[in-house]
């Protein structure tokens, strides 16, 4: 009598089998993936409000009155005459005073995080778990009296170190492995343009704050604290709240993008973005260059923003008062087109039509704007 044979799975049925596990799969993995994003974003809410309290504490004791933009008038000289060459020669942008911004940068003591890490005690709470882009701790000075050390050192801190104060410094003890940028000729976190990976252990930043918008503020003149923005999700761009910056935090300038997004020549290899949103591979130029590019060629597509986005189509936000809350970008952008939201700027005024319009005239046929 024969053996009866053992019978396999068909090759249809393996198929078949396969095929319907692939369809769970891609059921499932989508709820998998906006659970994880869920759980970052409620670590990074924790982080923003943890920031907005300490500004509020801050406030609290020092005179309801926001960190000023320099303490000492004697820096803000130094840097009128445009030492070290380079990008820090002398310059003149209308409106805004360029040795009094080299003064700032080139102050370790007022860095947000620096002024605030007696509130934070963790210096964690700078950091959002979802962010693509980032700044940090660059150009790091050793010791306090940080004027006497680059006037010592002028002409060693240049192009080669980030360009000096051009390029905000921080004391000894944010830069991780790099505690003097002269002696040791790195920066520790390299700006976004010159690309390159942080210093091991130096402070990164992904949650920005407005303070160069204003500068010295008594809360006094805050009509609205509750919807007046101190911090939230951030960019390249750590100090500035820019509307583009707050609603879209991982795309350099977004509100510029539908002028020209190839005029801002910012790189993207120290925000570790390799390809467009859609996917795509972007050699020719620079990652953070192609994302803006590949964001305003969509036309400002409201499903190419949701991807733009840093939580499930919104950002983490902290106002005056000490509270924050998550924002849909687009009403993000509706509250500011209707001002309700204040404490941002705006980088140029490519952000909406009528603001164009005003200043530059009819706009070019085609062209897009945020809001």
């Amino acid at each position: 009598m024969m053996n009866a044979r053992r019978r396999g799975f068909t090759l249809i049925e393996l198929l078949v089998v396969i095929a319907i596990i692939g369809i769970l799969a891609a059921m499932v993995f989508p709820v998998f993936a906006r659970a994880r994003e869920s759980a970052r974003k409620a670590v990074c809410l924790s982080n923003v409000k943890n920031i907005s309290l300490a500004v509020n504490m801050y406030l609290a004791d020092n005179g309801d009155t926001m960190p000023p933009d320099n303490f000492m008038p004697e820096v803000v000289e130094y840097f009128r005459a445009g030492p070290g060459g380079g990008t820090c020669g002398p310059i003149d942008w209308e409106g805004w005073d360029p040795a009094a911004g080299r003064a700032f940068s080139a102050n370790p003591y007022l860095r947000i995080p620096v002024i605030l890490d007696e509130y934070v005690k963790n210096r964690d709470v700078w950091s959002c778990p979802s962010a693509k882009a980032y700044s940090g701790a660059s150009f790091i000075v050793p010791v306090q009296d940080f004027f006497m050390y680059f006037s010592t050192h002028e002409g060693e801190w240049g192009d080669a170190l980030g360009y000096g104060p051009c390029t905000k410094a921080w004391p000894k003890g944010w830069g991780g492995e790099i505690t003097d940028s002269c002696a040791q000729e790195r920066v520790a976190v390299p700006a976004a343009d010159q690309g390159g990976n942080p210093a091991d252990k130096a402070f990164v930043q992904t949650v920005m704050t407005t303070n160069t918008d204003h500068p010295g503020l008594k809360l006094a003149a805050v009509q609205d604290p509750v919807n007046f923005v101190v911090c939230g999700d951030g960019g390249v761009d750590q100090d500035s709240g820019s509307i583009g910056v707050l609603a879209f935090p991982d795309i350099c300038c977004a509100e510029c993008g539908g002028v020209a997004p190839f005029a801002w020549d910012w790189g993207g290899a120290a925000a570790g973005i390799t390809s467009c949103p859609d996917g795509s591979d972007c050699p020719e130029c620079s990652s953070m260059h192609a994302i803006n590019a590949w964001w305003s060629a969509q036309g400002y597509d409201r499903e190419a923003r949701k991807d733009s986005t840093r939580h499930l189509g919104g950002v983490n936000v902290g106002f005056m008062d000490g509270h924050a809350s998550w924002f849909n970008s687009e009403r993000l952008l509706a509250k500011y087109a209707d001002k309700e939201l204040t404490g941002v700027s705006e980088y140029c005024p490519a952000a909406s039509q009528a603001l164009y319009t005003e200043a530059c005239g009819e706009p070019p046929v085609g062209m897009a704007f945020l809001y």
